[in-house]
């Protein structure tokens, strides 16, 4: 099977304002897809994307990312929010996302399920050990143990709701023929954990709703002194239907592949030949590092051989 690779609009983010553009650039370097993330925050700009040489592989709801009615970015809305009125918002956008999708031939959407209402304080102090080297000191213990503790106190709610929300969107899709990816997330307070992700994925139907593996995302919980990107893959990857690609070093995640410590050979062998493959690397990686991405991943065996222009824009 030929596996292809599709590049984030991540990638695009304060280099590009025209989206055809970056699609066109994006063949050039070998990729063979978008995915719509984030950055596209008007349908104008969706519109230009899908105008471009390369198909939508996936949209990373919501897309596009527009104000929501309480002024913040929908993006940033919970899904499994308690809130009435934030959720119905929330839901409505997601189910915009898989009617683009549908129109726009993407064969899958990714989905964050929203987060437990804790706050991110201790979080972020975690990730401030972490970066200072202290991960073996009293404080980073304490602070380890304390945030699982304070998640399971405030979950059932949330989950309870975020399984609703599921139902709801999985109907949607299954109609549309789209694929719904639940995503390994990238904070410990957001839905689902591990052990809820083995629950959601139980509740829904495997020909419409899967787990969408993120490499950077599952080593940081690795690296924080959770949940293994290891155990992540092995409990989850047979129902995989999409993965993000990017690497993670000393500082953060989303680094380009190749240039951070991930093991790719554990990613290769858990990642199934139909899964749809998107490179997501922050806008802060260089041109030429965006260019070795598709040779890279060939060379270690995630995708299939692929021509690439050597032309950087």
């Amino acid at each position: 099977m030929t596996h292809d690779l599709a590049l984030s609009t991540m990638s695009a983010r304060g280099r590009y304002t025209d989206l055809l553009e970056f699609s066109r650039d994006a063949q050039r370097w070998g990729y063979s897809a978008i995915e719509a993330n984030a950055y596209v925050t008007s349908h104008e700009m969706l519109e230009r994307l899908a105008a471009g040489p390369l198909p939508l592989s996936s949209l990373h709801n919501p897309v596009p990312n527009i104000r929501s009615l309480s002024g913040i970015s929908s993006y940033d809305l919970n899904l499994c929010s308690l809130d009435d009125a934030e959720h119905e918002e929330a839901v409505g956008l997601a189910r915009e996302t898989i009617e683009q999708a549908a129109r726009l031939g993407a064969r899958a959407v990714v989905v964050h399920f929203g987060h437990v209402p804790i706050g991110k304080e201790m979080q972020r102090q975690l990730h401030d050990l972490w970066h200072e080297c202290r991960t073996e000191s009293a404080e980073y213990v304490e602070v380890q143990r304390r945030i699982p503790e304070l998640r399971a106190r405030f979950a059932a709610r949330p989950l309870e709701r975020a399984m609703e929300t599921l139902y709801e969107l999985e109907g949607l899709s299954r109609d549309r023929g789209v694929l719904l990816g639940i995503e390994t997330r990238h904070n410990l307070h957001e839905i689902p954990n591990v052990d809820e992700m083995e629950a959601m994925l139980r509740a829904a139907d495997p020909a419409v709703v899967g787990y969408w593996h993120d490499t950077g995302h599952a080593a940081t919980h690795e690296q924080l002194g959770f949940t293994t990107q290891e155990e992540w893959l092995r409990r989850h990857s047979h129902r995989m239907n999409g993965i993000h690609l990017h690497d993670i070093n000393s500082d953060r995640d989303h680094q380009c592949p190749g240039t951070g410590r991930l093991d790719w050979d554990l990613v290769r062998r858990h990642t199934p030949p139909s899964a749809i493959r998107v490179c997501e690397v922050g806008e802060w990686n260089t041109l030429e590092c965006l260019r070795a991405c598709p040779e890279f991943l060939t060379q270690v065996g995630i995708i299939s051989p692929v021509g690439v222009d050597s032309t950087v824009r």
